[in-house]
């Protein structure tokens, strides 16, 4: 299972995807949250620090990335840091189950409590502005080619600053306790 899944995470590294910034600042955007309601960035704009993070119900990763998110969460919740989790069903059909479903299972399994979206596309031709956004400002857009790499897989996480700004893209590779030191800068700052 290891094998097959760096294999996809690499392919899907490698595509490339030509995205331009709809908006310059991650908190002038909109997404449907998991109870369908239409939710701006901006109500975050309090936040020292917000964790954006694409998940998935049925993927090897789910339990070890949920579990720490969880962890950091209550860890930090208090000192302004956010979690924004956008469900996707991009990589290999890892959340096929609607709004409901997704919710419940996350918080029966792993007390989920913090913010929750509707299911959307992180990579192609339909990938939400949220995320064109989050990859154009981040490392994986290449400034010399004009190209943006897709999301490589569930579990891509992305710092925002208060001022909206991408500060940090760390891959699905990586759980999310190697982000601990910089939550906390950005809490200190």
């Amino acid at each position: 299972m290891g094998s097959v899944l760096l294999s996809c995470m690499q392919k899907s590294n490698l595509e490339e995807v030509k995205v331009s910034p709809a908006k310059d600042n991650f908190f002038a955007f909109e997404a449907i949250d998991n109870d369908g309601k239409l939710r701006k960035m901006s109500e975050f704009k309090n936040k020292k620090c917000i964790l954006v993070v694409n998940v998935a119900c049925k993927c090897g990763l789910t339990s070890d990335h949920y579990k720490q998110l969880v962890e950091i969460y209550k860890q930090y919740k208090s000192r302004g840091f956010e979690i924004l989790a956008f469900p996707t069903n991009d990589f290999m059909e890892q959340e096929p189950w609607d709004n409901n479903k997704i919710k419940e299972y996350v918080q029966t399994n792993f007390n989920v409590d913090f913010q929750l979206f509707d299911k959307i596309q992180v990579n192609g031709e339909n990938c939400h502005e949220i995320y064109k956004f989050l990859r154009f400002n981040s490392e994986l857009h290449d400034s010399k080619t004009g190209k943006t790499r897709q999301i490589p897989w569930n579990f891509a996480k992305f710092l925002i600053n208060p001022q909206g700004k991408v500060v940090k893209f760390v891959s699905p590779k990586y759980n999310p306790e190697v982000m601990i030191p910089d939550i906390e800068a950005m809490l200190d700052a």
